[in-house]
């Protein structure tokens, strides 16, 4: 009886969500999307901001933390983060470029990333072509950092705990873009790089975020003049973080879709956050559908466009609440849990 109500509540489990349920409330504001492959999504953003530019940024399109951290290089620059293949550079990326007017190109990637080919490719091209790649994406967001420094005086710095979810990158990317804040990735367990790097540039203001204790406190007794940033949550997101950092009225804004915790690969945003601190649009953080409170910020904020980037994002609404994937599958665990205490019980018996 037991296997027969798992398979039942498995089976019940992969149904729901496997099907695509697209309910919406009444529009209070227009919606667009942005969808396609990875690739697709970034060539879209790029082409609707970047029309002219001298640099370009290359890297290889599942290389997403490393586009993270290249952000405010690429803004510094004013230069599109374009995402390529790890073999070839496709015809594609060599019109866009051509119709750039670019001269410089940088490669964020060892050659894993993005093939030795190609970037001999670009230089037979009539490009400049220069690569920054490190060990790890802690060496490399240091490197990164060190380019900043060369454009514009780097006086602040933001960390990022390896243990928090992606969420609280693409929360902030495009904000420390605007500002000259390199995105450098924190090991918890060793902070030599960073120390190094606040040291030999009279770093004024080392913004870190991070919710786990033992980072809190290994932060504080490492870096000076540091400030604990709290990771984002599932209510209000990352609406308090947009209020405080936006400085002028927006009536358009970027939604994207992004599991909570997680450090799943979400390739289909790594152009977004040049784009968004470029076209001075705020990206809300979403899961598959807004949140009661996101929809009062929408509402209160008068926003005219809700751009959707990569999936459609639901309204808020308890149907939409309980026919979500993430309410379906907690409530899937906890009958699986209760069936386990069952027979764990009746064992005993």
């Amino acid at each position: 009886m037991i296997k027969k109500i798992t398979t039942v509540l498995c089976v019940s489990l992969l149904c729901f969500t496997s099907t695509k349920l697209d309910i919406y409330a009444n529009e209070k504001y227009n919606r667009s999307l942005i969808k396609g492959t990875p690739r697709e999504i970034s060539m879209e953003l790029n082409k609707s901001t970047f029309k002219k530019s001298k640099e370009a940024i290359i890297m290889n399109e599942e290389a997403l933390v490393d586009g993270i951290s290249a952000t405010p290089l690429a803004y510094a620059k004013n230069a599109p983060i374009i995402p390529v293949k790890w073999k070839s550079i496709d015809k594609e990326t060599k019109n866009y470029l051509k119709a750039l007017g670019v001269e410089k190109i940088t490669i964020i990637g060892g050659l894993k990333g993005v093939s030795k080919t190609s970037e001999i490719y670009l230089k037979d091209m009539g490009y400049e072509v220069k690569r920054i790649s490190g060990e790890d994406r802690y060496e490399t967001s240091i490197k990164l950092a060190n380019e900043m420094n060369k454009i514009n005086e780097v006086k602040s710095i933001m960390l990022i705990s390896s243990k928090s979810g992606f969420e609280n990158a693409f929360a902030r990317y495009s904000y420390a873009a605007q500002n000259n804040t390199p995105i450098i990735w924190c090991d918890d367990e060793d902070f030599s790089l960073p120390k190094s790097y606040i040291r030999r540039n009279n770093i004024e203001q080392v913004f870190a975020v991070g919710d786990e204790k033992k980072f809190k406190t290994d932060v504080e007794k490492n870096i000076d003049n540091v400030k604990i940033l709290k990771e984002i949550n599932k209510a209000d997101t990352n609406t308090k973080l947009i209020k405080n950092s936006q400085k002028d009225d927006f009536k358009n804004m970027y939604a994207i879709n992004v599991e909570y915790g997680n450090h799943s690969q979400n390739s289909e945003y790594i152009s977004l956050g040049v784009v968004a601190a470029k076209q001075d649009i705020p990206i809300l953080i979403c899961d598959e559908m807004l949140t009661k409170p996101q929809e009062k910020f929408l509402d209160k904020n008068n926003i005219d466009t809700l751009n959707q980037v990569g999936s459609n994002i639901k309204d808020y609404s308890i149907l939409n609440t309980i026919m979500s994937k993430s309410f379906l599958s907690s409530m899937v665990l906890i009958l699986l849990l209760l069936i386990m205490a069952f027979r764990a019980l009746k064992n005993k018996e």
